[in-house]
């Protein structure tokens, strides 16, 4: 069975935005992890030096 054209057209929710809301709060997101994850991997060398 085919689709109509209201099931063809309808919004896909797992599309992402263009919205400059969403894109500033996906670059948000993304870049935290990849600084928390700098910040624990810079603590876990430097309790390996002793600085802690």
């Amino acid at each position: 069975m085919t689709k109509t054209h209201t099931k063809i057209g309808a919004r896909n929710p797992f599309i992402p935005s263009y919205s400059p809301v969403c894109q500033l709060a996906d670059w948000l997101l993304l870049s935290s992890v990849v600084l928390s994850g700098l910040v624990g991997g810079l603590a876990a060398i430097a309790r390996q030096i002793g600085a802690f």
